[in-house]
């Protein structure tokens, strides 16, 4: 028998982005834009050994600082794909989904049987 009980959880209810200040709270659409970064650097981080690394950032000092390495993909372009994908999706295939690549892999009705060379048997004392 489970026993359920409640018990308070603590949550983010702001986001101050530490680049520019700007300030947003649980709700609002910006708040979901924000980027936060939380690691532990490893050995030899530049960091140091074993750190903790945080920073939260709007998307706008997102784009400002890191736009230029940032890659931003097309949802609806992505979408359209997963669609088109889907449509040649084969159930019984059991697999993974077929690329367009792997059409030009299918293997001819008909192969020739190909022939293994005789072994060449050598004697002991060569």
């Amino acid at each position: 028998m489970q026993i359920y009980d409640v018990r308070p959880e603590s949550f983010v209810k702001q986001i101050r982005c530490d680049r520019c200040g700007l300030l947003s709270e649980l709700g609002e659409a910006e708040f979901q834009e924000y980027v936060s970064i939380d690691l532990k650097v490893g050995y030899a981080s530049i960091f140091g050994d074993g750190n903790d690394v945080q920073v939260d950032l709007c998307q706008h000092c997102l784009r400002t600082t890191l736009g230029r390495w940032l890659r931003v993909s097309d949802a609806v372009a992505r979408q359209s794909l997963l669609a088109e994908r889907l449509l040649r999706f084969d159930r019984d295939h059991g697999g993974e989904f077929p690329m367009a690549a792997a059409e030009s892999l299918q293997e001819p009705e008909t192969l020739p049987v190909q022939e293994r060379p005789p072994t060449v048997q050598r004697s002991k004392n060569a």
